[in-house]
């Protein structure tokens, strides 16, 4: 079923309209009950309005910790050295999980030992709560632009590492 602009008409409303038959309209479903529109004019009814927010006080974004998105960023180029072979594995083992490192181990490399294959290209960071800081970049790896998805969460000794890695 396509979506249509007010002013378009579906094909099947010309030919019943030509058939002398009433044109499909539209219903609207309020999640308790189906409304029609009027007769006259083709107007659906207005709906209640919303309901009133919750008691309490209202949900607060946290304040972004800079330092993080800072460090988190830093931990991600590192990482897309390592998969363009400018920057050894052992040099970012400390701040990366176990997982990420058997990841970076299965991506392919290239074994003439070229360089310049992977470069970031853009790089977004984002903070859901404190604690953590969600990376999604573009990165350029042989010869194509490819999606970087990663997550970096402060450890329990008080250092970011990178939880998850996926180049997509």
């Amino acid at each position: 079923m396509t979506a249509l602009a007010d002013h378009e008409v579906h094909t099947q409303n010309r030919l019943r309209r030509a058939l002398g038959l009433p044109t499909a309209s539209g219903y609207l479903w309020d999640g308790h009950e189906l409304h029609a529109p009027c007769q006259s004019c083709g107007q659906l009814p207005p709906l209640a309005p919303p309901p009133a927010p919750p008691p309490g006080q209202p949900v607060v974004d946290i304040v972004p910790d800079h330092h993080a998105l800072r460090t988190a960023a830093r931990i991600v180029a590192a990482l897309v050295e390592v998969i363009d072979q400018r920057r050894p594995v052992k040099q970012v083992a400390d701040f990366v999980h176990p997982r990420v490192l058997r990841y970076m181990h299965t991506l392919p490399v290239d074994h003439r030992g070229s360089r310049g294959g992977a470069r970031l290209l853009t790089l977004h960071a984002a903070q859901p709560h404190e604690g953590a800081v969600e990376i999604a970049a573009s990165v350029r790896a042989r010869g194509r632009r490819r999606a970087l998805a990663a997550s970096v969460a402060l450890t329990s000794d008080y250092v970011w590492a990178c939880q998850t890695l996926r180049i997509l």
